[in-house]
């Protein structure tokens, strides 16, 4: 390899670790006092809510491995759909300056720029939602608690602490967004965009019904299997509470991530290197870059976030 290439290469890494560790600072001082929230809120999820529910997991049929593994899931993941969109629809209807302070773009809501238009695609939206989040995600549970397949412990002998929630929570996160991301990468490509991703592209400015509006092959591979990876390599060793609550975070993450507002006590930002609401709001807009769910590392190692530190170091010159 010509040494300028790899010169060039090499500057290119540095110059990309520098932007994301330049960006921590500037995203954690922005935050403000929502850091004190999004810190009682992680705190209260980890400590306090697996505390209140364990009496009524105990009185759950966890001995009944089809319920607890089929059923538990389809629940949980329609009920967070419906609850999370539910609260957003309160803010985007409400329309108040506390939230539109954190409102990613200038740019109108898609149903005030053209409301006819967004009408229509709204009801798009719910068939494709109905299908995936009615269809496919019951199917994807009901297949493999059938054949017996997931080996998670459902005791509440074994319910798990604090500790072991954040450190398996904290694995799944890892093993997602490297899934995730390799296969976001994947639909990028000519064929699997034009036929399958491009779909989930039609909202180029992102509202929380785009988290899950997607090709049902794409919420397939692109939702529901890397989401699953983390607790099948784990097994025995997760308890089912735990795959709950990771599918509650996996749910609110997403939807957080899409719902056009930089929310300063959103929680998922307490993570290093974790991206933001902005970071995934750009790949909508500009179909380029910024693959990954959770973190920004993987983006950063293969430079495929180098367009988005480049449009924030033009935004902060304009400013």
């Amino acid at each position: 390899m010509p040494k300028s290439i790899t010169s060039a290469s090499t500057n290119s890494e540095i110059e990309g670790l520098r932007d994301l560790l330049e960006n921590e600072e500037v995203r954690y001082v922005s935050k403000g006092y929502g850091l004190i929230s999004a810190s009682l809120l992680t705190f209260s999820f980890f400590f306090i809510l697996p505390e209140l529910l364990f009496p009524y997991y105990s009185t759950l049929p966890y001995t009944d491995k089809f319920i607890m593994f089929a059923w538990g899931p389809i629940i949980i993941h329609t009920a967070m759909v419906l609850v999370s969109n539910l609260m957003m629809f309160g803010i985007y209807k409400s329309n108040l300056g506390f939230f539109e302070r954190y409102k990613i773009t200038s740019d109108p809501w898609p149903w005030q720029s053209n409301y006819e238009e967004f009408k229509e695609k709204f009801w798009t939206t719910m068939k494709t939602l109905l299908i995936n989040d009615l269809i496919i995600m019951p199917l994807s549970a009901i297949i493999p608690a059938l054949f017996d397949t997931a080996k998670l412990e459902t005791d509440p002998l074994y319910y798990p602490s604090s500790f072991e929630l954040i450190w398996s929570i904290i694995f799944f996160m890892i093993v997602e967004d490297t899934v995730f991301y390799w296969i976001h990468r994947l639909l990028h490509t000519r064929f699997f965009y034009k036929n399958i991703h491009k779909k989930h592209h039609e909202y180029n400015i992102t509202i929380s019904i785009a988290a899950e509006y997607a090709h049902p092959i794409e919420f397939i591979f692109g939702n529901l299997i890397p989401t699953s990876v983390g607790p099948l390599l784990l097994g025995g060793r997760c308890h089912v509470v735990t795959w709950y609550l990771w599918m509650i975070i996996r749910i609110l993450e997403t939807t957080d991530g899409h719902c056009g507002y930089e929310f300063s006590w959103s929680p998922f930002r307490l993570l290093p290197l974790s991206g933001s609401a902005n970071y995934h709001n750009f790949h909508h807009a500009h179909n380029i870059g910024n693959f990954a769910s959770f973190f920004t590392y993987w983006d950063t190692i293969f430079s495929t976030n180098k367009h988005y530190w480049r449009y924030l170091a033009k935004q902060e010159k304009e400013a």
